[in-house]
Parts: structure tokens; sequence; C-alpha cells
């Protein structure tokens, strides 16, 4: 199935629960094309509605409130983590986090340095951060 499913990563003191804002269908992956853009920006329109709703509910819950608040929430425990990569691109920066069992892709528009800072506030040791040198970013 073609399209992409918006998640929120919280971090605890112990682990990362990845919580499930929404889905996009294929108009929000089809960014190579006009009609792409727009049919994403509009379905983004119709979609943001709830899960703004469902965004501030979240401020109120415990990390357990929140796991259990999606059937597709989970958690990922600090000491099951192998390793976190943290890649910067031009457009979607890439988190790579490898447990003993499973290996965990996600993309993120925000600031690469909040990224980076976040994770190793948390995993540091285990944090590997790859940069665009000052070349590859003036392009």
């Amino acid at each position: 199935m073609l399209g992409s499913e918006r998640l929120r990563l919280l971090f605890t003191n112990t682990r990362l629960i990845v919580d499930h804002a929404g889905k996009r269908g294929a108009g929000a992956v089809a960014g190579t094309s006009i009609l792409g853009r727009l049919s994403g920006a509009l379905e983004d329109l119709f979609k943001s509605g709830g899960e703004s709703a469902r965004r501030r509910g979240i401020r109120n819950m415990s990390p357990d409130q929140v796991l259990r608040s999606h059937r597709d929430n989970f958690a990922i425990k600090y000491s099951e983590v192998v390793g976190v990569t943290v890649a910067q691109t031009l457009t979607v920066h890439g988190i790579t986090i490898l447990t003993r069992d499973d290996k965990f892709e996600f993309t993120t528009q925000a600031r690469f340095n909040d990224v980076v800072e976040l994770f190793t506030k948390t995993l540091s040791e285990k944090l590997s951060v790859r940069r665009l040198s000052q070349s590859e970013l003036q392009r």
C-alpha cells in the first residue's frame, strides 16, 4: 500500500514511545508532481483537525495512557536499543533505531540539530550522527 503514517516520538526516562498521529495516502508521498503535492496538502487540511484534537489531549496523558490510546502505539526500551543513527539530508532527515529484535526507520522535517539534541539526552552513548558537509549544504 502506498502512503505514510504520521508518528510522534515521545521520550520518557526509560523508553521511547511511538505514537500514531494519523495516516496519509498516496498523495502525501507523491512529492514528484504538483498534483501529488496538492493532494497531499488537501489531505492534510482534512485530516489535521482530528489529529490536532488528539495532539491536544496527549499532553494530559501518562506514557501508559498514550500507549493504550491507539492499538498500534508501542514503546522501545532504551535498554533494548543497540544503536541510533540520525542522518542529515537536504530535505527530510533520517532516523534509524536498531534494537535487539527490530529496525525502525523514520523521517522528519524537524530541525536537524533539535533531533540530534533529543537523542543525545537519552541515547548519547548509542548515537551516531551523519551530517552533510558545508559544500553539500550549499547546493
